[in-house]
């Protein structure tokens, strides 16, 4: 992946995500390792952003099974996991087309419960997200990530 991809505007990775197929279920397992995509302001506050959020020292997120997956955590020399999520395939609430779509459920914290992760393939161990946030003025703006399989 080249570095002019991850420095996209936040429209051409919105217009690069409608290009791309939705994840089969052989496809979600294991580990993904994050980072965000986008315009430098966006990259350097993308994990400010996650420890505001309850989610401090976001590593990625793990597939648990094709229908689950959590999040992972750095806690000292280790990992942990968090907020767990349901993993449907569902039309994309930003283009209407086929998606994987991480949700979090009622009973997450705020903002979680508000939240929902859009994935699609870039390549054989890359994956494009883009998060939504259902909440006044936010649900008219797509937060890029990527999730690299290690």
């Amino acid at each position: 992946m080249t570095a002019a991809f991850r420095t996209s505007s936040l429209g051409a990775l919105k217009a690069l995500f409608a290009t791309l197929p939705a994840p089969d279920t052989g496809f979600r397992h294991g580990f993904f390792r994050a980072s965000f995509v986008g315009p430098f302001w966006y990259r350097i506050g993308g994990f400010p952003t996650m420890d505001l959020t309850g989610l401090r020292h976001w590593q990625g997120k793990k597939f648990l099974t094709p229908d689950s997956a959590t999040n992972i955590l750095k806690r000292g020399e280790g990992t942990v996991q968090a907020l767990s999520m349901k993993v449907v395939e569902a039309a994309s609430l930003f283009d209407g087309q086929p998606v994987v779509a991480l949700q979090y459920g009622k009973e997450a914290p705020f903002p979680w419960r508000h939240v929902r992760d859009e994935l699609r393939v870039i390549d054989e161990r890359t994956l494009l997200g883009l998060t939504r946030v259902e909440l006044p003025i936010f649900r008219h703006f797509a937060f890029p990530f990527l999730l690299e399989r290690e």
